[in-house]
């Protein structure tokens, strides 16, 4: 058993979840939820069905990619032994990624989203969990 994999998978599949459910109820709604008609001429490109369909899809590919690298995460930790010889590669590409991740959210949300916190975790959780 490995407890850094259990506890990167765990936090990172509690990030997805939030991800979905808060950003649904929050951010996309309310990025949608506009009042009142408005003249052609006034809209804007984000209010075409399409448009709307395409951001709804990238902000739940997220979650969906965050429920893959926890479920490596989590094989990784419940059959450790099996897993053992290619973790040793596989665990270094998660750290990278998630890093990447880390200073993405840090640098375009100027530290104000929590996502930086989460990819910083399931970063560290990774490394660890090769060691």
């Amino acid at each position: 058993m490995n407890w850094w994999s259990l506890a990167g998978a765990l936090m990172l599949m509690g990030a997805a979840l939030a991800h979905s459910l808060v950003g649904e109820k929050v951010v996309l709604r309310r990025l949608y939820r506009r009042g009142g008609a408005r003249a052609e001429v006034g809209r804007r490109a984000g209010d075409d069905p399409s448009t709307r369909r395409a951001v709804r899809l990238a902000w739940h590919s997220l979650s969906v990619s965050l429920m893959g690298y926890a479920a490596i995460l989590m094989s990784a930790g419940v059959d450790y032994i099996a897993v053992r010889d290619g973790w040793s590669a596989i665990a270094p590409l998660i750290t990278v990624t998630f890093v990447g991740l880390t200073l993405l959210s840090l640098i375009i949300s100027r530290g104000r989203h929590i996502g930086w916190m989460w990819y910083a975790a399931g970063a560290a959780a990774a490394w660890l969990s090769a060691r």
